[in-house]
């Protein structure tokens, strides 16, 4: 639900821009709520996972194909804080309105305070 609600509103700030919706992608979702829960797990907070390494490396590990990559991370009280944030963030934003983009991975993961580490890949 939580990762649905996020897909909404990153499109909707892609749609306030003249931008066509990702279309979201069930594998890609699968690997963006690996990197979130393993961020929870291991108490970090950073694009390099211990376990997974970049996001390239992470998605070349489990075979997904894919031309290019972005990533966008959060770790707030809730999703829409999140994405309000990535919208304030000028390397967040350039990926959520990245035109270059074909789909989207959305993984969100709740800590034990009910925070939620939230992953957006987005992949050509």
């Amino acid at each position: 639900m939580q990762e649905q609600k996020l897909w909404n509103l990153l499109n909707q700030d892609r749609a306030a821009h003249g931008l066509a919706a990702l279309p979201l992608d069930s594998a890609l979702s699968g690997l963006a709520r690996l990197k979130s829960r393993d961020m929870n797990d291991l108490r970090y907070f950073a694009h390099t996972s211990p376990t997974y390494g970049s996001a390239a490396q992470m998605l070349q590990q489990f075979g997904y194909a894919y031309r290019g990559v972005g990533e966008n991370i959060a770790h707030h009280a809730n999703v829409e804080k999140a994405e309000a944030a990535f919208m304030s963030s000028a390397g967040h934003r350039a990926n959520i309105l990245g035109s270059q983009w074909a789909k989207a991975g959305i993984g969100v993961w709740a800590d034990g305070s009910g925070f939620v580490y939230v992953t957006e890949l987005f992949v050509r």
